[in-house]
């Protein structure tokens, strides 16, 4: 498929086609959980693999009750065929399904006890309390991210909480920015994950926007790494502000009352570490694979795949500190799928690649981290791209 156009002016329609149907989202598209810009990227465009890979069977049911029309005839990639069929296979068999006591088990009970153990201890041992706390908020990013992607009211109601009572975020500003991402991953100019210019660049820039210090990014990638958070943070407040939500308000506001009940140390210590165990491990997923122009052709699984690596972690501490995270690619082609069906998946989805001539990219934990170092340098030393004269 070719790249859709954006949506470009209120008086324009916006229509999109699903499963052969056409329909008109110009009235609706503002009340889009996800955010109207997503819906606007896929004007006059097939949207199907995208729709199914972030709605849940309550809104196929809502969307059969609008109205549509016939779509204009399309012609579907062989892949892209093969993965409905796998997808729906996967549904069948109950991946999709959530059980609570795992969540509980194996996600939000070690959580909670780093956080409860990091604020026990914020006075008589801050070192220690500052690495719990900042385990505490780099899992609870994890687990919100995960809820946020769930389906249900359980799962979007601790999504709130957990993104805005633990973590300080505005859930409705990074629902919109991560469902772009994960439509479009690493796509120059909709991606926002990877523009990071000029502190950070992944590709050489034009010689008119280079920087001075681009050439040293490999030493100090890292200590930007650190203020993810701080970064996340002063954007939703931008974003809560204007708003004017008082609900995610009030969460939010929850979050600094305690941060400020911490010792200062403390509570910085461990918003720098949790935003940079967050860091790493996103960052190397991406980064190391394509960049996409943002008028190359667009096929929802390929794109996956290409643009996303995921990890082996060979013991437990690295298990758990990537949270779900080293099961990337799984968790792109299946965004609200549990993150505890992700080892069993990814068997299914080597076995879906190997049958279909398409690389699952996976690496080690040292592999992945050196790949990631290697770009960044590489795009630190290479010289500015001259722009040609039109």
């Amino acid at each position: 498929m070719i790249w859709p156009h954006l949506y470009t002016s209120p008086n324009d329609r916006c229509v999109i086609n699903i499963d052969g149907k056409s329909y008109d989202c110009t009235s609706w598209r503002h009340s889009h959980p996800g955010g109207a810009e997503l819906i606007d990227k896929f004007n006059n465009a097939d949207a199907t693999d995208v729709f199914y890979a972030f709605h849940s069977k309550k809104a196929l049911d809502q969307l059969q009750r609008m109205r549509s029309a016939p779509a204009p005839p399309k012609s579907q990639e062989e892949i892209t065929i093969k993965f409905q069929q796998f997808r729906k296979q996967m549904v069948e068999e109950g991946y999709f399904d959530r059980i609570w006591w795992k969540d509980f088990c194996y996600n939000l009970a070690p959580m909670f006890a780093c956080a409860i153990l990091g604020t026990y201890l914020a006075r008589s041992n801050p070192i220690i309390a500052t690495l719990l706390l900042g385990v505490a908020w780099q899992q609870a990013g994890w687990l919100g991210h995960d809820y946020h992607h769930g389906r249900g009211d359980a799962s979007q109601l601790l999504g709130y909480a957990l993104g805005g009572c633990v973590n300080g975020f505005s859930s409705r500003w990074w629902n919109h920015k991560h469902n772009t991402h994960h439509a479009f991953p690493n796509r120059k100019e909709v991606d926002s994950d990877i523009h990071n210019e000029p502190i950070l660049h992944l590709w050489f820039p034009d010689q008119s926007k280079d920087v001075w210090f681009r050439k040293y990014q490999h030493y100090y990638y890292q200590f930007v790494y650190a203020f993810l958070y701080v970064a996340w943070r002063m954007q939703s407040i931008q974003f809560a502000l204007s708003s004017k939500n008082w609900v995610e308000r009030g969460l939010i506001a929850l979050n600094y009352a305690f941060l400020l009940s911490l010792p200062w140390k403390v509570a910085l210590g461990s918003v720098l570490l949790g935003g940079w165990l967050v860091a790493i491990v996103v960052t190397a997923n991406h980064q190391t694979e394509d960049i996409l122009e943002n008028d190359a052709p667009y096929n929802f699984v390929r794109d996956q795949l290409n643009t996303t690596r995921g990890v082996h972690c060979s013991d437990p501490i690295t298990e758990f500190l990537f949270g779900g995270m080293q099961y990337q690619v799984e968790h792109h082609l299946f965004p609200f799928m549990p993150r505890y069906n992700f080892p069993a998946v990814r068997v299914r989805v080597n076995k879906f690649c190997e049958e279909n001539g398409l690389q699952h990219h996976i690496s080690g934990v040292a592999d992945i981290m050196k790949m990631n170092y290697d770009v960044i340098k590489q795009r630190a030393l290479g010289p500015a791209v001259v722009p040609r004269r039109q």
